[in-house]
């Protein structure tokens, strides 16, 4: 019995401790990776895609102090407007212009917990929207 105690006491102390290593430091970047793609249609539903399939990021970086977010190296990032932190998160939004080819421009939001680093992210675009379901780290050394 005690024995059983002296562990549940050790075991509550360490997770004490260890719990606020698991906060996120946004004041570096984050790196993002999304692990389910959903897409919705008005009038016919959703469906589990692959990114790829909708252009949705696999990876992106989030870097709240400097307010951007970037899907590919070579593209310029995107310009987070408004960042609101909510109980346990951070909700990043903004909106992006189509392209001269076509009007696909659309609004974004990206909600991400602070404690554990999963994100839901959404897109909204004509008649249709785009979720993304993930986990953000802060990038570390080997």
């Amino acid at each position: 019995m005690l024995n059983t105690m002296k562990r549940l006491i050790c075991t509550a102390f360490l997770c004490s401790i260890a719990t606020p290593l698991l906060a996120l430091d946004t004041s570096q970047p984050l790196l993002c990776a999304t692990t389910q793609v959903f897409q919705c249609v008005d009038g016919t539903g959703c469906s589990a895609v692959l990114p790829e399939t909708v252009n949705a990021p696999t990876f992106l970086r989030l870097d709240v102090k400097k307010k951007m977010l970037r899907v590919y190296k070579d593209a310029p990032p995107t310009k987070i407007a408004s960042i609101t932190n909510i109980e346990n998160r951070i909700v990043l939004q903004g909106a992006e212009d189509g392209s001269d080819e076509r009007a696909d421009g659309g609004g974004w939001t990206l909600s991400v917990e602070s404690e554990t680093g999963r994100f839901v992210g959404t897109i909204a675009v004509e008649q249709a929207s785009i979720t993304l379901f993930g986990a953000c780290t802060e990038p570390f050394d080997a």
